[in-house]
């Protein structure tokens, strides 16, 4: 496949991907990633495909890992802290966490297993391997194209969160939005991103599961 018909179904799979994720949250979200794989794995060079999406070895796994834990609790507790007890506030509405239910341990562990790899995988590879590097790459490639793709996947990776309601969408786009900068970061190896993201979805949902979730909202906005 030449340059130019490479350009022109990357630009298709984009387009049908964003459609997907503004039409049909959060299944479209799903088919989106089936299609980029599908891509991926027909690819002529599946290796260099691989690598345009951020999926290449980081220069140290274990530092990675331990990096990314902290970086994931962190950044969880600070929304549950500061951020989202605010959003809920402005928007005159509270997150729409229904359809997580921790009743016991096994379904603690089966959506920490969910958390990683749809959270962390999926949607990693889609909206910031794929999209935000595309997005990029169909304008100038450049920074400042780098940082309008980074607030576009910022708004749809917000927006396919719609079923927790409009505190949900704006908290997980924030929420996108430093994940991009993360990608951006560590020079769009999108291992960072994909590692912090699980940790994130498993520091959220501990806290689901140890039942803290109003103290913590309660610490700094009383």
């Amino acid at each position: 496949m030449n340059s130019t018909n490479k350009n022109r179904l990357e630009f298709l799979i984009t387009l049908i991907c964003v459609i997907l994720i503004l039409g049909i949250p959060p299944f479209g979200v799903y088919a989106a990633f089936m299609i980029v794989i599908a891509g991926l794995v027909f690819g002529a060079n599946r290796k260099e495909l691989l690598r345009s999406i951020g999926l290449f070895r980081p220069q140290g796994v274990l530092p990675m890992f331990f990096l990314t834990a902290f970086m994931g609790l962190v950044i969880e507790l600070t929304m549950e802290v500061f951020f989202n007890p605010l959003i809920e506030r402005l928007t005159l509405s509270q997150i729409d966490l229904s359809q997580v239910q921790l009743p016991s341990l096994e379904s603690y562990l089966t959506w920490v297993i969910v958390g990683f790899v749809l959270g962390g995988f999926l949607e990693e590879v889609l909206f910031r391997g794929f999209l935000m590097t595309r997005i990029a790459k169909f304008m100038k490639a450049d920074m400042a194209s780098d940082i309008l793709a980074l607030f576009i996947t910022a708004v749809l990776f917000g927006i396919c969160h719609r079923y927790q309601g409009w505190s949900g969408v704006i908290s997980t786009g924030v929420t996108g939005f430093i994940l991009g900068c993360i990608f951006l970061k560590f020079k769009k190896n999108l291992w960072y991103a994909i590692c912090i993201h699980g940790f994130v979805n498993l520091t959220a949902l501990t806290i689901l599961y140890l039942g803290h979730y109003d103290f913590l909202r309660s610490l700094f906005w009383g």
